[in-house]
């Protein structure tokens, strides 16, 4: 009759804040689920900027290549609601002399586009093309599934098969077995993708005019999901 207390105890330090705990004996464990795919979509992320001593002359040329990158849309099965355009950005860049005087040194635009890509097939060609346009920047290659609600149900379902699995053992262990489950809490969802260990494409500057063809590697998109579940236990 003293092992119950003890039990309970024991199980209620390795409780979450925020759970609610039954008066009863009673087990909590933490089950984590992970499911991996390989992305079939890439959200890329470019910025054309220009640096002019005439402000207009900047924004013409700005407008120049987005409007360039927005004309081969219809070549990479890009809809409407894969292309986003931002505002314009346009600041004028001052110098300061030694006494401290300000002069005009031009101004800065630039525009950010973002782009949805369904085929990643053609991702190498449309990073080229991109600069071809006039996109001075590729500032980030975003890697996704298209099922990634099947994806996320599953890790859910395996970090549910993981508590119970851990609360079973532990359980098993004291000479008790699981009774009903008391409260579900679910603590965390996650995305990630990585080959390698790293995220995502670095970002690229474009310094002079040659355009290679590259091979990107894609990455290993995984989800995961992580639960704390509170269950109730039997005496033997």
């Amino acid at each position: 009759m003293r092992t119950w207390p003890f039990v309970a105890l024991l199980l209620r330090a390795w409780c979450l804040a925020g759970t609610p705990y039954p008066d009863a004996p009673h087990v909590v464990a933490n089950g984590e689920g992970k499911v991996s795919a390989a992305p079939d979509r890439a959200t890329v992320t470019l910025t054309a900027q220009v640096h002019h001593a005439d402000a207009g002359v900047a924004k013409q040329s700005v407008d120049r290549s987005v409007n360039a990158l927005l004309a081969l849309a219809p070549t990479f099965a890009l809809g409407t609601g894969d292309i986003s355009a931002a505002d314009l950005s346009l600041s004028e860049v001052n110098d300061t002399d030694e006494h401290g005087r300000r002069t005009s040194n031009g101004f800065d635009a630039s525009r950010e586009v973002t782009i949805k890509l369904h085929d990643l097939g053609r991702l190498g060609a449309f990073l080229d093309a991109a600069v071809a346009a006039g996109l001075t920047r590729i500032d980030n290659v975003e890697f996704s599934s298209s099922h990634a609600d099947a994806l996320r149900q599953q890790a859910r379902a395996n970090a549910a098969a993981d508590a119970r699995s851990k609360a079973s053992d532990l359980a098993r262990g004291f000479g008790a077995t699981l009774g009903p489950v008391y409260s579900i809490d679910s603590v965390s969802s996650d995305r990630g993708h990585s080959y390698g260990g790293r995220t995502n494409l670095d970002r690229i500057e474009v310094t002079g005019s040659r355009i290679n063809n590259g091979r990107y590697i894609q990455p290993t998109v995984q989800y995961s999901e992580q639960v704390s579940v509170v269950f109730e236990l039997r005496r033997p």
